[in-house]
Formats: structure tokens, sequence, C-alpha cells
């Protein structure tokens, strides 16, 4: 699922219509391989389904925020009947930093949309702050969960126990992260993913990037190459080369997030950022498709949606078969 933003978010209108214009273009992207919904005001509706593919639904929802992977619930199994349910991570606009738009109530309004039962976790985060291999190992940041403007008063064993509950986490990763650096506080999409159980992919940030980027990266790979997962295989740390967020085409207006790491696995493919910045790009395409050998590789170009402080992980949310 993708949302197409709205004016209450993006007020600018040329930074509007090209985000939009990105948003489109990673459905109608996904839409190779898999169905789409996505979401928009109602009065956007029918310019929405102009932009794109006969396998993208526009549904109406008093959605403003491009980034449902943050806004929108997590599709889970329900195990006491295996059954399909929803999980709201209680959004609160990455720790009360903006004035509410109407996306703290997103996650409830796609599952009443899917028809979907709905859980509200015992903990506050969004999709993009932990990563999960699919065999009881989630890695996540500190500074964007173990946080006051998230979780007041939890503890680390506290979230912890929330993740098994919530998820069936037995065991979890923790890297530092930056506090206060970005919107987010640093989600752990944009840093490290599991490509596969017991490997990580990790981001390289570039000596000329900022220096608290260089040292979070850092942090993260001692800590992975330490770390083992729920099944006690030794992580495997694979790094890929990121480029210096400044190094974007055109102006630059927020806190600039490229990140090869922030990919989406469809079925059967896998969508990766092109930033436009020449032999980074095709060195990440290399790679990818070194990893990801069985998949077909798609590279989209986005310049906006970095610029606002994500990518195309960060702008989706996928719904597991179950």
């Amino acid at each position: 699922m993708t949302v197409w933003p709205d004016f209450a978010s993006i007020p600018d209108e040329a930074i509007l219509r090209d985000a939009r214009s990105e948003i489109s273009a990673i459905s109608n992207a996904i839409a190779r391989f898999e169905p789409v919904v996505m979401y928009t005001r109602p009065q956007n509706v029918e310019k929405a389904r102009d932009t794109v593919s006969e396998n993208v639904t526009v549904r109406p929802l008093e959605a403003s925020q491009l980034w449902v992977r943050d806004t929108g619930p997590i599709i889970v199994k329900n195990l006491s009947d295996d059954s399909r349910a929803g999980l709201s991570l209680n959004f609160n606009y990455w720790g009360d930093k903006l004035e509410s738009q109407g996306d703290e109530e997103v996650a409830s309004g796609i599952l009443n949309d899917m028809g979907v039962e709905t859980f509200t976790a015992g903990f506050r985060a969004e999709g993009g702050g932990f990563e999960v291999d699919g065999q009881g190992t989630l890695l996540a940041t500190e500074s964007a969960i173990i946080n006051p403007n998230r979780n007041p008063g939890l503890s680390k064993s506290d979230i912890e126990g929330q993740f098994q509950e919530y998820l069936g986490i037995e065991k979890t990763i923790w890297l530092r992260g930056i506090k206060g650096y970005e919107m987010t506080d640093y989600h752990v999409d944009a840093l490290a993913r599991f490509i596969s159980p017991g490997k990580v992919l990790l981001g390289r940030m570039p000596e000329t990037a900022d220096k608290v980027l260089v040292e979070a990266y850092k942090e993260a790979k001692t800590t992975l190459e330490s770390a083992a997962d729920a099944s006690s295989n030794q992580i495997e740390v694979i790094e890929v080369a990121e480029p210096n967020p400044q190094e974007l085409r055109g102006e630059h207006f927020f806190e600039t997030v490229a990140s090869y790491a922030n990919y989406l696995l469809v079925n059967g493919g896998i969508i990766i950022p092109r930033f436009g910045v020449g032999k980074a790009d095709d060195d990440a395409l290399e790679l990818f498709k070194q990893c990801f050998p069985d998949r077909e590789v798609v590279q989209l170009d986005i310049n906006t949606i970095p610029k606002l402080g994500g990518g195309i992980h960060c702008s989706t949310q996928q719904v597991p078969l179950i």
C-alpha cells in the first residue's frame, strides 16, 4: 500500500507535485509484481487515479503524510485462529514533532477498509523503526524507540517484552541510532536491513557525510558483527556504499535521507532507489543483483522523497499473504 500525499503535509505546491509523482512511480513499479492499494484524501482520488496503472486501486482515506510505513498498520497473524490481523503502533508524528493532520487514525482507517481486526500495540513506534527477519529476530535503533518522545517510562526490557507479545520476537538487536538528527530520530530502515535470516545489509556512509552519520554507521557495524540472531546464527554484514545525502541534485529543504538500504521487496522482485549520483547508483545496482539473484532488480529515480526525509521503503507498506 501507498499514500498519495496531501497539501496538509506538504504545503509547497511544487514539492507536493514532485512527491506525488514519485509516489505514483513507486506504486506503478510495485504494480508490475503485485496489486497495490493507494490511499489518498477523498478530494484527491480522481487526480491520483489518473497517475497510476490498472493494477493500482485508489481508495479514499483521510491520510495526509506519504509515510505509510510509519502511519499505517503492521499486518500480522492472529495465533489464536491463524487469521490476518492488524497492529496499530500508536503513531504520534515521530514523537510529537508535528501538529496533528489526522494521520494518527490512518492505521485504524486502513484496517477498517480492509475488514481486518485491529489490535493496538502496548508500545509506540513507527514501521520504519524496526526490521524483522521472519524467524524471531528484530533489528531496531534505540534512538527511535527507547525515547521519551515515544515510550516514556518504558525500559529496554519492557519494550522487548512488547515485541515478543505483539510480534513474536525472540531476540532484539539494538543499534544506537541518532536521537534528534532528523524527524524520525534515525529509523533503522535507512541504515540496516535483513537480506535473509543471519545476513544484514548495512549502509556505509562516506567519510564526507555528516560526522554523526559516519559514527552511527561505525557503531552499527561493530554491534552487528558481534551479534547473533534468534537461532544463534552469527550475523553476516554486507555493506552497501551510500552517497553523501547532500550530493543529490537540486534544492534541499529538509534533512535529506539517501539510503540504498531503504529498498522494498515485492513478489519476485526488489525495488531500489537511483539518486542520480553516477557510480554509486551503478555499484548499488550490481550489489543488489548479487544479493538477490532470484529477483528482478528495478532501480527507480527518486529525488524529492529523500529530501523529505525518507525513501521507497518508508513510503510503502506490504500486506503479507496470510
